[in-house]
């Protein structure tokens, strides 16, 4: 049985072992950035001539793209911020002027002598704090409100 199996084997003479290495030989060239290095752009102007300055155009085409991109984000952020802001201080404002106004109706219900009115305006205000407060015991007892 081993001499069938041996006879069956194929050896490939060195000379064409060689021969079939030198054509899979292959060479890997790598930069980094938008444009090759000069040997390479020496190539492919043989080639080709007028390829350097459609990458050059190319790198300068993506180099616009980015920077209009980066400016629209920064744009659109600085609107997202403001918006936010704007939110969290119209909240703030309508909370002053809500004060404001309960304390002049306050003041002028006194000024009337007005005992009813001063007092249902300072019930509520009395209730309305009363929450707050008890709001405020919650989430420092790290309850949910």
């Amino acid at each position: 049985m081993k001499e069938d199996s041996n006879k069956n084997d194929a050896t490939v003479p060195s000379t064409q072992l060689s021969d079939s290495l030198a054509t899979i030989r292959a060479s890997l060239t790598v930069h980094e950035g938008p444009l090759p290095s000069p040997e390479t752009v020496e190539r492919y102007e043989r080639v080709l001539p007028g390829a350097f300055d459609r990458i050059l155009t190319m790198a300068e085409k993506e180099q616009q793209n980015t920077f209009e991109q980066r400016s629209t984000e920064l744009t659109l952020y600085g609107r997202n911020v403001f918006s936010k802001m704007l939110f969290a201080h119209c909240g703030q404002i309508f909370g002053f002027v809500t004060v404001v106004m309960f304390f002049s109706a306050l003041a002028y219900s006194m000024r009337l002598g007005d005992l009813t009115m001063f007092c249902t305006l300072f019930g509520a205000g009395a209730f309305a704090g009363l929450a707050q407060l008890v709001r405020s015991f919650q989430n420092k007892n790290g309850k949910a409100s």
